[in-house]
């Protein structure tokens, strides 16, 4: 693919091989609060499956360095993107209560362990420069596959969105699998993962895991990296207050399920012409300026979210893409200026201890946002625009007049 041929082979093939997780994985994440819904569990018993998987998320970010770093790169992303996906698609596949949620959620948390190891597969050996188009390009696949959530919509307006769901839980753990296999095959280990390998080879996993909290405060050390830690936690607390958009639109906006199943196709279509025809034009500006931009941007989508009139598509295609080309760039900006200014023998450590404190900081925001939707289905997005605004505001006091990178 011309497209990325300027990039490294890890995140080449990795972005190459994305459609197939993102396909189903997509799908099935944006009916997941309906699914719930359909069997039987109510708003504070949603928050209660997303805040465990977040407890869960911040042990295994409290490891993810020594596994990322005793295993490598590549195995670690294998060994623990299989445990995570394989496992937890069957049991939500066959899910009729609560407590199949409860379990499946304290799975998938293990994921948490693949958050440090993927991006470091991706990023590592990839020039700064290049980390943007490697994130951004992520993340369009990622959203572009709200076109097959689209079409899986006809199917939950025909059949149910049990029935449709089951199917596609199914599907996708299958398709997950089969991705996870291929990458490992065609990727490598990255030049600082062979590096560090070597070095925690004696040491044990607890022996690995004080060295990374001997790493934690070296993050307060760096005006930029305290920020961009601040940022991180805001916009993942906004991610579970958003949790509860799909049943706003359904439940109080008035839109059908077929309807609401246009919001992934109207992000795909956006995200995929912003990437390709507006992204090249961005870099000759600084990406912690783009990144404030791009927060500014997803605070107004989510405003006008709060104020749609009831049944309005013509609002909700307005709303949903200007939230693409907020997500979009802030998702990618945010995760590129973050990377630039880590060593590059410190990625590892250093972004598992950031994600660390983010999933402590974020584990009561998945029962929050369910108690705030009970008392008010507006309050949850007026929060997301309040964190949005803070984090904007956040991002101009970044420093970008000299480099920030930090090694050890």
């Amino acid at each position: 693919m011309k497209l990325l041929s300027d990039l490294p082979n890890n995140a080449r093939y990795a972005i190459m091989v994305e459609p197939l997780w993102a396909v189903f994985g997509g799908a099935v994440l944006f009916y997941a609060p309906l699914y719930m819904k359909e069997l039987g569990l109510n708003e504070v018993q949603m928050g209660i499956v997303n805040t465990t998987n977040m407890l869960v998320n911040f042990i295994f970010f409290l490891l993810a360095s020594s596994i990322t770093n005793k295993l490598g790169r590549r195995r670690t992303t294998f060994i623990f993107d299989m445990i995570s996906w394989g496992i937890p698609m069957i049991v939500w596949a066959l899910a009729q209560n609560f407590w199949y949620f409860f379990i499946a959620g304290i799975i998938n948390g293990v994921v948490k362990v693949v958050a440090v190891s993927w991006y470091c597969l991706i990023a590592e050996d990839a020039e700064n420069n290049k980390r943007s188009k490697i994130f951004g390009a992520i993340y369009v696949i990622n959203s572009a596959t709200g076109l097959f959530t689209l079409l899986s919509g006809i199917f939950v307006n025909k059949y149910g969105v049990v029935d449709t769901l089951r199917i596609l839980y199914i599907a996708g753990a299958v398709s997950m699998v089969s991705m996870f296999i291929l990458r490992n095959y065609l990727v490598k280990e990255t030049k600082p993962g062979i590096e560090l390998m070597k070095k925690h080879s004696n040491l044990t996993l607890f022996q690995g895991l004080r060295e990374y909290f001997l790493i934690i405060p070296l993050i307060g050390k760096r005006k930029n990296l305290i920020i961009m830690t601040i940022i991180f936690i805001l916009t993942n607390i906004n991610l579970s207050f958003n949790f509860y958009q799909v049943i706003f639109l359904n439940e109080k906006l008035g839109f059908g399920k077929d309807i609401v199943a246009l919001t992934p196709g109207v992000t795909a279509v956006v995200n995929i012409i912003f990437y390709l025809f507006f992204i090249p034009r961005l870099n000759k500006y600084m990406e912690e300026k783009k990144l404030t931009a791009a927060l500014i941007i997803c605070s107004l989508g989510s405003l006008i979210l709060i104020l749609m009139p009831q049944k309005s598509i013509f609002f909700l295609v307005l709303t949903f893409g200007i939230l693409a080309v907020g997500n979009l760039c802030a998702n990618t900006y945010r995760d590129s200026v973050y990377m630039n200014n880590l060593g590059e023998h410190e990625k590892a450590d250093l972004y598992s201890a950031v994600q660390t404190i983010t999933s402590l900081a974020c584990i009561p925001a998945g029962y929050l946002a369910g108690l705030a939707y009970s008392l008010n289905p507006a309050a949850p997005f007026i929060i997301v625009v309040v964190l949005f605004i803070t984090s904007a505001f956040l991002s101009t006091l970044l420093d970008t007049k000299k480099s920030q990178k930090l090694e050890l």
